[in-house]
């Protein structure tokens, strides 16, 4: 990040901040929405449990009062007092069949005496039936006078329909209202309920309900209708249980099983001793929050962008100044002085960029200011500098001639002497090599003469040895094109077999004529019978041996085809191989003759190269003999010397007037950079 812009930076660093704020804002509101979702989920289950539990009380009351009113009817209390007048009953069972009639939803509505024997049932062939007997009976006895009034026996499968009723039994008393005459029984079915409690659940709510016996542990409604009757073996179910024998009528529970985790509410009817269970799965009770929360991340997202976008535009119009004074440094490190003229209207404003902008440029006019000087500087110390350059040249002559002069008298003679009788020496062995090369040289022009020639040879003889091939390849094509020519003589033999065969065809149609007429003339015409089947014979023959010639014909032609076929593809092979290998041998002998030519060249050039080179070492040898020449020293004066001495005397003079002016110059360009901290 070393390298990134700065609105980058600042860009990316407000888009963390705002992500880091939304992802917080995010949690809160997940965790605030989650606990508002659970606890009004809540809410609506108990609601809907209440609801629930109120329609089944006032189900059960309305059912129940029904009973009621028809065992308070006098004639049923008439009748039960007199259970053999037939009068009364047929009046009872009428009424009985009549108010049955005006019930909603019952299974069935009948009168019984104290031991259960039935006086009227609105099921034809019940009546006259005892339904309990013994400890059954002495239970149902004892649970009507133990309540003083109407017995509910809870909801159970009936055993004549099999389905679900609501087993009710209500005492009938004299006037007195303490003596028990009889009963009254009846079983209205709880389907009519099921579906009250079915159109009380929203379309859309995903909870689901249950309806159980606390007491016996069984299920009374379910949405499985398998599980209806039968024993709870759900471990939700069965800790409800749990809770209301341990005294809690209102609650809620949790359990997990493969469809996830349910979470529950229950109300028990202390009563009828049921419990109703409203239930449902943790993912749909949730499912509007993480609804909502998806919606709300891509708000978050959404506005996480349009921050990091209006924070990007605000940045980069904020630092836009900045630009222009770093375009204006960048140019002032490639040492540019022109100023930037979009950073001149921020010259002298009180803001950071302003005070920047300042500063810069203060720092342009300083930096011309000094540019200038040391420009006037330059020009001063360039003119030095040419002076002593030129008076640098004449002291450097002069003392390049003392070093010669002192470098002669320094040498001993005899070691030159001994050096350049060594390097004769060599001179006179490098000769000898010379000459060697040299006749080597004449050697391999020599052979490579005589190379040529035979080269040369070669092409001629492979020149006419191609002629002659080119030509006898076109004699042999064209003997051969004439022998194929003469074998299609052939097709001749065949077209004359046809004739013959049409010939024999027809003598074959004139012999059976004649035998026809033969066997007519009878005995006159048997010479001429049998002349007529010698010639069927001869006929026969002759169509048989033309049959042959015409094969042999066939076999030939289809050989001269596989002959002309070998015969195309050895003309191709001296075509394309043999004529196309002389060809190339041809070339390659005119490229060898070549090569040998370029040979010999360079060997010419090599033999002038060795002759220049002789003249080169005895011109070294005679330089030699020169230099070995020694000179006296008498021939070197004292004047010269002295006289280069006052030279050199004046020469740094003049370097010290030069050396004054560059201090003199050296002090201003220090008191210009003074200016700075």
């Amino acid at each position: 990040m070393k390298n990134w812009k700065m609105s980058r930076k600042l860009t990316i660093g407000i888009m963390l901040i705002v992500i880091l704020c939304m992802s917080l804002l995010y949690i809160v509101a997940n965790k605030t929405l989650s606990g508002l979702i659970e606890q009004s989920e809540h809410k609506h289950m108990e609601n809907m449990l209440t609801a629930q539990v109120g329609m089944i009380e006032e189900y059960v009351t309305r059912q129940e009062e029904s009973l009621i009113a028809y065992s308070k009817t006098p004639a049923v209390r008439e009748l039960l007092k007199d259970v053999n007048n037939k009068e009364k009953s047929d009046y009872v069972q009428e009424y009985t069949n009549n108010y049955y009639n005006g019930l909603d939803n019952w299974e069935g509505l009948y009168i019984g005496e104290w031991n259960t024997h039935v006086i009227t049932h609105t099921t034809p062939g019940v009546a006259g039936m005892i339904l309990r007997e013994g400890d059954s009976l002495k239970e149902l006895q004892k649970a009507m006078i133990s309540r003083n009034g109407l017995y509910d026996a809870g909801i159970i499968v009936s055993p004549a329909s099999g389905k679900l009723i609501l087993s009710m039994y209500c005492p009938v008393f004299d006037t007195d209202g303490t003596t028990i005459l009889g009963y009254v029984g009846g079983g209205p079915l709880v389907e009519k309920l099921k579906e009250i409690l079915d159109k009380m659940q929203n379309k859309e709510d995903t909870a689901k309900y249950y309806m159980i016996n606390v007491q016996t542990g069984m299920y009374i409604f379910a949405e499985d209708e398998t599980l209806i009757a039968t024993k709870i073996q759900d471990d939700m179910l069965l800790d409800i249980i749990s809770q209301i024998k341990a005294g809690t009528t209102i609650g809620e529970a949790r359990a997990k099983n493969e469809q996830g985790i349910q979470i529950a509410n229950f109300q028990y009817i202390d009563k009828q001793e049921w419990a109703v269970v409203s239930f449902d799965n943790e993912n749909n009770i949730y499912s509007t929050a993480n609804k909502n929360m998806a919606i709300l991340g891509q708000i978050c997202i959404l506005f996480v962008l349009i921050i990091s976008v209006l924070a990007f535009i605000m940045i980069s119009f904020s630092i836009k100044p900045l630009r222009y004074i770093e375009e204006s440094i960048i140019e002032f490190s490639h040492l540019k002085l022109q100023k930037n003229e979009k950073m001149q209207s921020w010259v002298g404003k009180k803001s950071e960029v302003g005070k920047i902008a300042t500063a810069m440029d203060s720092l342009y006019t300083a930096m011309t200011d000094i540019v200038n000087t040391l420009a006037s500087c330059s020009a001063s110390l360039n003119d030095m500098a040419e002076k002593m350059q030129d008076s640098s040249n004449l002291l450097i002559a002069c003392v390049s001639d003392n070093s010669e002069a002192t470098a002669a008298f320094a040498q001993h003679t005899k070691e030159i002497d001994c050096a350049m009788d060594m390097v004769g020496q060599e001179m006179v062995e490098i000769t000898k090599v010379v000459s060697k090369v040299e006749n080597q040289i004449k050697q391999g022009n020599t052979y490579s003469t005589g190379l040529l020639d035979k080269v040369e040879q070669i092409q001629q003889m492979v020149n006419v040895t191609l002629e002659n091939t080119n030509m006898q390849i076109g004699e042999n094509q064209q003997a051969i094109e004439k022998a194929m020519e003469e074998l299609q003589s052939i097709m001749r033999i065949d077209a004359m077999a046809s004739q013959i065969l049409d010939i024999t065809s027809q003598t074959n149609l004139l012999s059976l004529n004649a035998s026809i007429e033969a066997a007519r003339a009878g005995e006159a015409g048997k010479g001429f019978a049998v002349v007529a089947s010698e010639i069927g014979n001869l006929a026969s023959s002759s169509s048989k041996t033309t049959t042959q010639i015409q094969q042999i014909c066939n076999e030939t032609k289809n050989n001269i085809a596989h002959v002309q076929t070998c015969f195309d593809e050895v003309i191709l092979f001296l075509q394309k191989d043999v004529q196309m290998q002389f060809t190339e041998f041809a070339t390659a002998i005119k490229d060898y003759g070549s090569s040998i030519t370029n040979m010999q060249i360079i060997i010419s050039n090599i033999a002038q190269a060795s002759d220049i080179f002789v003249d080169t070492v005895q011109n070294i040898q005679e330089q030699i003999r020169k230099v070995s020449d020694v000179p006296d020293s008498s021939n070197i004066k004292n004047e010269d010397i002295l006289d280069k001495s006052r030279q050199i005397k004046e020469m740094v003079e003049v370097m010290n007037v030069i050396v004054s002016r560059n201090k003199e110059n050296a002090n201003e360009i220090d008191g210009v950079l003074r200016r700075f901290s």
